[in-house]
């Protein structure tokens, strides 16, 4: 496959991603059989890592059975024999399911058992592994942007109607043998206030002039109940707008709550839960979690998908995260279809848990937990990225601008990077992290006068006659995230020219995916015709790619 058709995967990864964020994800935390080590493995959950899968946590306990006769059962056992994990799987019942409001049993579509909440206790909490500060950071932005960006009020196109409402008002108002109530009136008691707003949008924008003040100026008295028509179209778009400065507040720090609802077994050689999508318990519920108990068993892969993508989840013995003795999890949104593919052998024995919408914070991105970055939908097309041949085989600087706002230039909050990063930026950060390879996080700022701001930079296609980017020279970078500085010295075009202490210039760089967000980096003295006071604004990229031999040999392990 060609650069090109790589690097458009890639970038289509990215754009998907930034939309979309991710509808599924998952992880693996090892469990630690020996008990007795030192104190640090005395608790009963212990931090995990991503990459090399330190073992840090204690078998699951399981509590069930009547009040009085109840019975334990430690995962994982010796044996599948063992008389406890018989017991559990006999003790469950069949398990339902949900069609047109009625819970239904029908083995053809779901073969599968359960305990309910009230039957059972368990050990296990997704709280205590990390798993749901996890799942909150990388799921949560979709569900963020969704509230966010639902419109608070009219449409923001303009018809061809509404177009000829505002001409037509305009005449009516400025028309030399005086206001032509007539139209006037047709126009503001036939129209919905959404469409007013709009107009009163329009009129302003095109005459630069509000429609409100003129006709108080131009009204008679008579007339003046128009302007009580517009006076309440503008009332409840403050409200609308208020309610919505109130959505947006409330995404702030918002998390995820787990509340444990079944236990599940799907038993060989046919058990089975055909695609579906679960219907939520409410209006807060975004998705599930499903956390799989160590246990025996081949097949019952979770294939989960959304919008013409899968990802599927294989829990066996016979996987990769099946040869030692682990919890394995994965979590997606309430509108992904998912199907529990045929156990052939064994009892697979999951922890099913609803997840909502709560309050909750991140700073997790790039830190030791539990997901496992290859699921992320960005990862193999990265990998097959800086696999090729052709794609910059002698390494340089390529530069992804970051897709969210962060404060990387505040005092105090710039300390949270690259911690912070969040829903598609975490997503390339942890795929990154997960091919082996060195990155790099920058802050990029542009001094050319010919230029204003980030959307101008050269993407290789604005070259001069000698090949190089004529605005290069002009762009400087400096690694990492700083406060920003006010200089109390001034800065003139020769200074530029020779260059800015601290700063090196860019040069030539491939770009992926331009910077989307500035951040206020300098404050400084400028000298034009008078000395000023100028700012320059910053945009954080990640960049560096090595050697096609260095990644070779990294991607070979």
């Amino acid at each position: 496959m060609s650069e090109n058709h790589l690097l458009e995967a890639f970038a289509s990864a990215l754009g998907e991603s930034d939309s979309k964020s991710t509808f599924a994800c998952g992880g693996t935390i090892p469990i630690i059989l020996n008990t007795s080590s030192p104190s640090e493995h005395t608790s009963s959950i212990m931090p995990t890592q991503v990459f090399n899968q330190t073992v840090r946590t204690k078998p699951v306990t399981i509590r069930y059975g009547p009040s009085g006769h109840g019975q334990t059962l430690s995962l994982p056992t010796e044996t599948t024999k063992d008389p406890a994990f018989l017991n559990l799987i006999s003790t469950c019942e069949p398990a339902s399911f949900g069609r047109e409001g009625r819970d239904v049993f029908d083995e053809q579509y779901r073969k599968a058992t359960k305990l309910d909440t009230t039957e059972f206790c368990s050990s296990f909490c997704p709280y205590e592994t990390g798993i749901i500060d996890i799942v909150t950071q990388l799921l949560m932005p979709s569900v963020k942007r969704e509230i966010a960006e639902r419109p608070a009020y009219g449409p923001e196109v303009l018809s061809a109607q509404l177009a000829e409402d505002v001409r037509a008002l305009f005449i009516a108002t400025e028309n030399y043998v005086g206001v032509d109530t007539m139209t006037l009136t047709k126009i503001i008691t036939s129209r919905s206030n959404e469409d007013l707003l709009t107009i009163m949008r329009a009129y302003e924008q095109r005459y630069q002039r509000e429609l409100g003040r003129v006709l108080q100026q131009k009204l008679q008295r008579d007339d003046m109940f128009m302007l009580d028509i517009l006076a309440q179209v503008l009332i409840e778009d403050r409200a609308k707008q208020h309610e919505m400065e109130r959505k947006i507040k409330s995404t702030t720090g918002m998390g995820i709550r787990a509340e444990l609802y079944k236990l599940n077994v799907y038993s060989g050689p046919s058990g089975r839960f055909r695609a579906h999508v679960d219907t939520p318990g409410s209006e807060t519920q975004i998705g599930s979690l499903v956390a799989c108990l160590p246990s025996e068993f081949e097949g019952g892969v979770l294939s989960v998908s959304h919008q013409g993508n899968t990802v599927q989840f294989d829990w066996s013995a016979s996987s990769p995260g099946g040869q030692q003795p682990s919890i394995q999890w994965a979590a997606f949104y309430s509108d992904c279809s998912h199907e529990v593919q045929e156990v052939t052998a064994g009892h697979r024995i999951t922890l099913t848990y609803n997840l909502y919408a709560s309050r909750g914070s991140g700073l997790l991105a790039g830190t030791k937990h539990s997901l496992d970055a290859i699921h992320l939908p960005i990862y193999q097309p990265l990998m097959n990225l800086l696999g090729s041949r052709s794609f910059m085989p002698s390494g340089g600087r390529t530069a992804i601008g970051l897709a969210h706002a962060y404060p990387y230039t505040h005092s105090t909050l710039h300390r949270s990077m690259p911690e912070a990063l969040k829903g598609a930026d975490m997503m390339l950060y942890e795929a990154l992290l997960a091919s082996g390879l060195g990155i790099e996080f920058i802050r990029i700022m542009d001094f050319s006068d010919e230029l204003d701001g980030f959307e101008e930079y050269s993407d290789g296609k604005d070259m001069d006659d000698s090949g190089k980017d004529p605005f290069e020279k002009n762009v400087f970078y400096r690694s990492g995230f700083e406060p920003m500085q006010v200089l109390d010295s001034m800065i003139e075009r020769s200074d530029i020219n020779q260059g800015l202490p601290g700063w090196t210039r860019l040069g030539h760089v491939k770009w992926i995916r331009r910077p989307r967000d500035l951040q206020l980096e300098m404050a400084y003295l400028a000298y034009g015709n008078e000395a000023n006071i100028t700012t320059k604004y910053s945009a954080a990229i990640i960049v560096n790619v090595p050697s096609l031999q260095h990644r070779l040999q990294v991607l070979d392990g």
